[in-house]
């Protein structure tokens, strides 16, 4: 069943109370075990409002009371501590990728109790991939003895431009075939929840804002590379999507090459920054430097063993990696200038798996700020998360129908104006 609050306008009488019940379940997601004194303060609110919404929130089996606290430094009597009830509801974060799909189920605190993936062979048609997905979410509600009703929503990041109001994808270059397919309202239909779909760069930023590298800042970049590069931006603690949900496509911006600076193994007929800087183009660089056959099949345990090479300082790996993170410094001083974010996060799995290749990165980058009259440096980290980053930003995506049931969800919209 959809929550309530997807139904709640403005004019209700009612609105305010909810709003003020999901900050109140926000901030003990975020801060718990919390006291009713501290949840009061950070929410600003009355300690009398606290406590009243507090005890209904416990008769509803939403927050349990799980112990005494510290008292103050000038004694007294020892707070009682609240928190979530991990067992009042659940929800489903996916990552769809090119040849498979990772499922997460995790309770509302956001523990991921169970994580499992779904193969298939790339080119394989949306509803195939759909309906063998669908089946695993069922079998893992099954297996965990969770029933439906308990289900609260259902978070998806996915390659490609968003289309929000349909749920679906607008332009899919990884997934072929999957544009305009009803990806949302597929799940939808069979679990009859919130589905909130995104881009996946976008989910991977968010699980880095949240549980990552980024949880204390309020302004950050991460450029995901994969098969391609794309960046999730965030600014002033909220996800950045542009006018058509397109923000942070910078991939596709045009590489400017210096005449000083020769680039033998990583251009490869490229011109933009998605093609340069994918794994299989500097896979081919790496192939070319060494005497292989530059059309070798991308396979990550070679590229593994490249990477450890460099390590060991061969020369020729390392050159390739030199050309490499000139263009991704030049790409991350960009964004610098044009973006200011506290942060730049690189993920993927080159990035992860080489110190060489991120110290070289750092080392273009504070080169190039030596000419540029500006005090300001983002800092450049690589990401923690790794590949749980966008499973847990599609985990907190599905938690926000629950958190923030004002935030704007065109899909579900939609669906409510339709009678669904």
């Amino acid at each position: 069943m959809i929550p309530e609050t997807h139904f709640i306008k403005k004019g209700d009488s009612s609105f305010l109370k909810k709003v003020n019940e999901t900050r109140l379940l926000y901030i003990i997601y975020k801060e718990g075990p919390i006291s009713r004194v501290d949840l009061s303060r950070e929410a600003h609110m009355s300690k009398a409002a606290v406590s009243e919404i507090i005890n209904r929130l416990c008769d509803a089996g939403m927050v349990l009371d799980v112990g005494k606290g510290q008292s103050t430094s000038k004694g007294g009597k020892r707070p009682t501590l609240i928190k979530l009830n991990p067992e009042r509801g659940y929800v489903f974060g996916l990552e769809i990728k090119r040849s498979e799909t990772i499922i997460a189920l995790a309770n509302i605190d956001g523990d991921l109790l169970s994580t499992s993936v779904v193969e298939y062979e790339t080119g394989s048609p949306a509803y195939l991939v759909l309906d063998r997905v669908v089946r695993e979410m069922q079998s893992v509600l099954k297996t965990k003895n969770i029933p439906h009703d308990k289900l609260i929503a259902i978070g998806i990041g996915a390659p490609g431009q968003i289309n929000y109001t349909q749920g679906n994808l607008l332009v899919a270059d990884t997934l072929k075939n999957w544009a305009h397919e009803p990806l949302s309202e597929v799940f939808h239909k069979e679990f009859n929840v919130p589905v909130i779909l995104e881009n996946d760069v976008n989910t991977i930023s968010l699980g880095e804002y949240l549980y990552g590298v980024g949880k204390n800042e309020k302004d950050l970049v991460c450029i995901a590379i994969s098969d391609g590069i794309g960046s999730g931006i965030i600014q002033n603690q909220s996800l950045v999507k542009g006018a058509q949900g397109a923000a942070g496509e910078i991939g596709y911006i045009e590489f400017i090459r210096s005449v000083d600076r020769p680039l033998n193994f990583i251009l490869n007929g490229h011109n933009i920054y998605g093609d340069i800087l994918s794994e299989k183009n500097l896979y081919k660089g790496i192939n070319k430097s060494l005497s292989l056959d530059p059309e070798t099949p991308f396979k990550r345990s070679r590229m593994s063993e490249f990477l450890s090479m460099a390590e060991d300082k061969n020369s020729l790996v390392c050159r390739v990696l030199n050309e490499y993170a000139y263009v991704l410094g030049s790409l991350c001083l960009n964004l610098q200038k044009t973006l200011n974010p506290g942060v730049i996060i690189l993920n993927g799995f080159v990035v992860e798996n080489s110190q060489y290749l991120v110290d070289r990165v750092h080392h273009e980058v504070e080169k190039s700020l030596k000419n540029i009259p500006i005090t300001f440096r983002s800092r450049i980290l690589v990401g923690e998360l790794k590949i749980e980053a966008g499973l847990r930003g599609a985990v907190v995506m599905a938690l926000q129908t629950l958190f923030n049931p004002t935030q704007e969800n065109p899909f579900i919209d939609r669906l409510v104006g339709e009678g669904l």
